[in-house]
């Protein structure tokens, strides 16, 4: 009978968690989910915890509080981050291919080598984001604010930025500092980094 009752209970936040780090895609999903269902994602549970490497494609975190994480080299590809908190995540040599980061909230943020090829980040806040060697190749960057970030070795072929904010802080592909007379046409034709 108590092995009954046992089989039954929700499993605990810790072993979600560890769920979530370590399991193949489809189990971490299913953790994830659990941790949804009962507000864990909203409330500060992932901000700082260790999910490098973590099999997260296709995972859906809008709003969630991720303050801190580290995702270095996470797939997250087609993840959903709209607006979610990520202040000084780490998500170097992460995989967010067509991930959706729109309005995301990740300043100072670690994405250094990250492959974000058709990502979505419009509107974000990546301000001082280290986003050097970072694929953002037919990236939606539309009206995000990348002052103070540092773009050296990235690549905007085909990236999407009208509206984007840069600042003399920003450092760009070919590792100039941005001014209002920088031609960014040459980065997202393929023409210069």
């Amino acid at each position: 009978m108590l092995r009954v009752i046992k089989n039954r209970l929700p499993p605990s936040k810790p072993a979600l968690i560890e769920q979530v780090r370590t399991a193949e895609n489809k189990a971490a999903l299913d953790a994830l989910r659990r941790m949804q269902a009962v507000g864990w994602t909203k409330d500060g549970t992932l901000a700082g915890l260790d999910l490098q490497r973590a099999q997260l494609k296709n995972a859906r975190l809008a709003r969630a509080e991720m303050t801190g994480v580290v995702l270095r080299e996470a797939d997250l590809a087609g993840a959903y981050f709209g607006s979610t908190q990520m202040k000084q995540a780490n998500l170097e040599n992460a995989n967010l291919a067509g991930a959706n980061l729109g309005d995301v909230h990740l300043p100072e943020g670690n994405l250094a080598g990250a492959n974000l090829h058709n990502a979505h980040l419009a509107a974000g806040n990546l301000c001082g984001a280290n986003l050097r060697n970072a694929n953002l190749q037919a990236a939606n960057l539309w009206q995000t604010d990348l002052r103070g970030a540092d773009l050296t070795g990235a690549d905007l072929t085909d990236a999407n930025l009208p509206g984007t904010l840069f600042d003399e802080s920003t450092i760009l592909p070919d590792g100039t500092h941005w001014s209002p007379q920088s031609n960014l046409a040459r980065f997202v034709l393929g023409e210069g980094s």
